[in-house]
């Protein structure tokens, strides 16, 4: 039986994937100061309870804990957890940030309803449409189980309008000595990329092959997005462009809604 991609990339083969996050760690300081300032003009507490899933070696959720929330972060890899719990220590947040093992589709089994409620909960960095739309409608519940009434979700995610203007067949990025090589398709009918992922080990002026993996999302239109979020349990509040709460537009590649309980 084949397994999901979500599994070769993050199960079997981490340690290619944890390149990326800690490439991107730098990226956390300066998100983690717009996502408070998100977090405050939506009503959520000082000091108050976040929940991070999927959290990847927790860049947001531990520089949150800095500022004073609790925040406790879920991820299906063992190892970006474990990543995770060690730069929390590192960052001197270890009491406030927590990390566990789990699955967005069963994160009621990870974090029981008598931990929370939450204030938050954060889904980031295009995390959902990995399965199909039945499947985040029912990982949109499993949030609003855990978050509590007038908590918020905010999800921060790729424009599909964007990427449709602007669609680019290719793609290119180096992390480290990492080399990710990118080929995409986008069904038009259904909003689901297709693509193919090469990453390579650079070593000197040679390039090494470490893994392909097909990858396969769907991307969502603001209007899908904030339909689906109505399915889940949770009213959509307002729309941006991203963390520095612009306008949404169909030229930003990104989109960030934010949902009430």
């Amino acid at each position: 039986m084949a397994t999901h991609w979500t599994e070769d990339l993050f199960l079997r083969h981490p340690e290619v994937f944890l390149a990326v996050h800690e490439n991107a760690w730098s990226t956390g300081e300066t998100q983690a100061r717009d996502l408070h300032a998100i977090l405050e003009r939506f009503g959520v507490p000082p000091g108050g309870r976040i929940l991070d899933a999927p959290c990847g070696i927790g860049r947001h959720s531990t520089r949150l804990a800095k500022v004073g929330y609790r925040t406790v972060g879920v991820d299906l890899s063992p190892v970006f957890v474990s990543r995770a719990a060690e730069l929390a220590r590192r960052e001197g947040v270890a009491d406030r940030a927590t990390y566990r093992i789990g699955d967005l589709r069963r994160l009621t089994e990870t974090v029981p309803a008598t931990e929370g409620p939450f204030d938050a909960a954060l889904n980031l960095w295009t995390s959902l449409g990995y399965y199909d739309e039945e499947t985040d409608v029912r990982i949109l519940q499993e949030y609003a189980k855990l978050v509590r009434p007038g908590g918020i979700l905010v999800i921060y995610i790729v424009n599909r309008d964007f990427v449709v203007r602007h669609f680019d067949p290719q793609g290119y990025e180096t992390f480290g000595d990492i080399v990710h090589i990118e080929q995409r398709h986008l069904d038009l009918a259904t909003s689901r990329m297709r693509n193919e992922w090469r990453f390579f080990r650079r070593i000197g002026e040679d390039l090494d092959h470490i893994l392909t993996v097909p990858i396969e999302h769907c991307i969502y239109s603001l209007h899908e997005l904030r339909r689906l979020l109505l399915r889940g349990g949770w009213h959509p509040t307002e729309a941006f462009g991203g963390f520095k709460m612009d306008v949404p537009s169909i030229d930003s590649p990104t989109q960030l809604v934010v949902g009430r309980r």
